[in-house]
């Protein structure tokens, strides 16, 4: 999705006198749509009325930790942008566990999303100005205040661990029609945030080993939340983990992990499970690609970290990015050492060391199209060709897989290819992980999007309301968006999705295999691909 450009607020007495009406200051528009300081408070019983750190006289000021934030109000929708949660990643705090961020004096102006993250440029590349100074988070919250704090819903972003940016999300629509409380949120990407090293570890803290610092920062963007949500009108208490694609992995990894599991109450993965499919590192695999990057930059040097530090961040993030949609293989690292993810996912899933709080998982029906689509991934044009990327994809494995995938006609074989990595990379995994937690007992919901071509990352309009032509949307179909982002914002409000008016979605079991198929007219189907995702399943157990 693309960043939304500035808008203003449009002004009128009658505004003016609604807004006194309801408690909070008179705004004016000033400059690119920034909303000038307040001119009038509004005095209930001779003092402000405060409710959960947030004046009602004035709610585009706010109190965190760090100090006064001042926000923007589009629509009904009180903004607050480019936050920073943690100290800027430079320096010596490159390669290096996140650090909370230093306070500020006076008021800091909270109306501009921060820059993104340093990424290589390709297509699933965030627009927009980069720097390693980009771990910032954003809160889009409702105008009033309620008499009870809304639920929060925290969105990590996708793009392989690579690319992407909190500022390709408008969440307004998401916050006004769900009455929820929505945060978006960068995060290190490629090497700057997944690199293991030896050499690292050696200038580290034993129990911050090096490999997942770009989830360390999410980490802390979750602890932050759960900190200061409440300055915003949300309850900490009610904090729904979601995410998409690279955020899906990220939001099920922290599902599983020990040190990050309590920080959300709920989870939403959209296209990305932690049992299979997509990369996992272990250990000794990770400190392959590390000493790869090592060598390319910094082969003469005598001291590697201190090397690697002073190096730009573009030719840091540069490294192997032509190699693959991952990069030069940069994904989460499963370490014994590494307190946040000491064993594989479904290891910690099979012991119900996990939150149990409850989840929704799904894919959509045809991922694969959209890396061929972008040219990340070839198109496949004889059965020769087919047989060929998956000996070079699956190994040792292939000719399993050739059996299981059969296909006769050079007109079928890149049909055949996109079913079979939407099935092995996102499909059967979402099923997977719906059959190990029901074991445990955990409630979940497993879904099918199939709207349009229903490639991947197409169901992210539905889900925040904004149609995006790149993503297949350019308008979006009712009631699919409505009944799309009431389950979401339902699932965060009270752990189920379902709300009077919209199709009723069952709970997964293992005996009936249900899941919601969503498209123009939502419904319940039973065994999802089941033939397949019994053949998957074994594999990912096998491999766990």
């Amino acid at each position: 999705m693309s960043p939304r450009s500035s808008r203003s607020l449009p002004w009128s007495p009658m505004l003016m006198a609604t807004a006194l009406m309801l408690g909070c200051a008179a705004e004016q528009p000033e400059g690119e749509g920034e909303l000038a300081a307040a001119s009038s408070s509004l005095v209930l019983s001779g003092a402000e009325t405060l409710l959960g750190g947030v004046s009602a006289a004035s709610p585009l000021t706010v109190d965190v930790e760090q100090g006064r934030l001042r926000g923007k109000l589009v629509g009904r929708t009180r903004e607050f942008l480019g936050i920073p949660y943690a100290q800027p990643p430079v320096g010596a705090l490159r390669f290096a566990p996140p650090v909370p961020a230093h306070s500020w004096n006076g008021t800091r102006q909270a109306l501009e999303f921060g820059p993104a993250c340093p990424q290589p440029a390709g297509s699933l590349s965030a627009p927009g100005p980069q720097s390693e100074d980009c771990l910032t988070l954003n809160v889009f919250t409702p105008r009033t205040i309620g008499a009870q704090p809304r639920p929060v819903m925290v969105f990590i972003h996708g793009g392989a661990f690579v690319a992407g940016a909190s500022s390709v999300y408008d969440a307004q629509k998401l916050s006004e029609t769900g009455d929820v409380v929505v945060v978006t949120l960068n995060y290190r990407l490629g090497a700057l945030g997944l690199l293991a090293l030896p050499a690292l570890d050696a200038a580290r803290n034993p129990a911050t080993p090096s490999g997942n610092d770009a989830l360390r920062d999410q980490q802390l963007a979750l602890a932050w939340v759960r900190a200061n949500i409440d300055a915003f009108g949300g309850d900490a208490a009610k904090v729904t983990l979601f995410g998409e694609s690279a955020g899906s992995l990220s939001t099920c990894l922290h599902m599983v992990s020990p040190e990050s599991r309590d920080l959300a109450d709920r989870f939403v993965m959209q296209s990305g499970a932690c049992v299979g499919g997509m990369p996992i590192s272990k250990k000794d695999d990770a400190h392959v690609v590390g000493a790869g990057l090592a060598a390319a930059l910094c082969s003469e040097a005598t001291d590697v970290v201190a090397c690697l530090r002073a190096k730009p961040a573009a030719e840091v993030v540069a490294y192997g990015a032509a190699s693959g949609i991952s990069g030069a293989g940069w994904a989460p690292v499963i370490n014994a050492a590494d307190p946040f993810l000491p064993e594989h996912p479904i290891k910690l899933i099979t012991k119900g060391n996990y939150n149990k709080g409850g989840f929704m998982v799904g894919s959509n029906a045809n991922e694969w199209g959209l890396f061929q689509l972008i040219g990340a991934t070839p198109v496949i044009r004889t059965v020769t060709e087919l047989n060929a990327a998956i000996d070079a994809q699956f190994a040792e494995l292939a000719p399993l897989v050739k059996l299981q995938y059969v296909t006769l006609s050079d007109d079928e074989a890149n049909d055949t290819f996109v079913r079979l990595m939407t099935d092995a990379v996102f499909r059967c995994p979402a099923r997977v992980l719906s059959r190990l937690t029901t074991v445990q007992g955990t409630p979940g919901y497993l879904y099918s999007f199939e709207q349009g071509n229903a490639y991947h990352a197409y169901d992210i309009p539905y889900v925040f309301g904004e149609p995006n032509a790149r993503l297949g949307a350019p308008t979006l179909v009712e009631p699919l968006r409505a009944t799309m982002q009431t389950y979401w914002t339902q699932f965060a409000k009270n752990g189920s999705p379902n709300a009077l008016g919209q199709p009723y979605w069952p709970r997964y079991d293992l005996l009936t295999d249900r899941y919601m198929t969503l498209d123009a007219s939502p419904s319940v189907g039973t065994g999802l691909l089941r033939v397949a995702c019994d053949f998957w399943g074994a594999l990912y157990l096998l491999d766990s």
